[in-house]
């Protein structure tokens, strides 16, 4: 149990050292005002060799590097309908969920009954192919009026 205790220490350790070098690393950013850049342009007069120099003061841009996220897309797929689907029986509205396990019974009711799926799925038996199968009598039920 000490051990236990003593590694929950030393992480909070951590975590509070990194949070305070961070911290102070933002604030170094902040307070760093933008260097000054020297532009000097020479003019000469043919005859007389004068030489005259332009000063001229620009304060430069601080640019701020932005990491760029990039994802691989996943091919689409079937993808499961947004929105509300309507139970003509009793009127309740529900919302199509991401998943068919977490769809209300009587929208997996409704996929058998209009003839889109063969059976109504455990959660033991749904498998990539069952998925694919399932997305698109989602998709499918979502676009009939009867549902709307």
């Amino acid at each position: 149990m000490t051990e236990v205790l003593f590694i929950l220490v030393m992480v909070y350790a951590v975590y509070v050292v990194h949070s305070i070098i961070t911290s102070k690393e933002r604030e170094k950013d902040k307070d760093k005002a933008p260097a000054l850049k020297t532009k000097v342009t020479v003019e000469t007069a043919s005859k007389k060799q004068e030489i005259k120099v332009a000063v001229k003061k620009e304060k430069a841009v601080a640019k701020k590097a932005v990491p760029v996220k990039t994802k691989a897309k996943p091919k689409p797929k079937a993808k499961a309908a947004d929105g509300n689907l309507r139970n003509p029986k009793t009127g309740e509205v529900a919302k199509i969920a991401a998943s068919y396990r977490m769809c209300k019974r009587w929208i997996k009711d409704a996929l058998v009954t209009e003839g889109l799926l063969e059976k109504v799925y455990k959660t033991n038996e749904i498998d990539d192919a069952a998925k694919v199968k399932i997305d698109k009598a989602l998709v499918k039920l979502a676009k009939m009026e009867k549902y709307q």
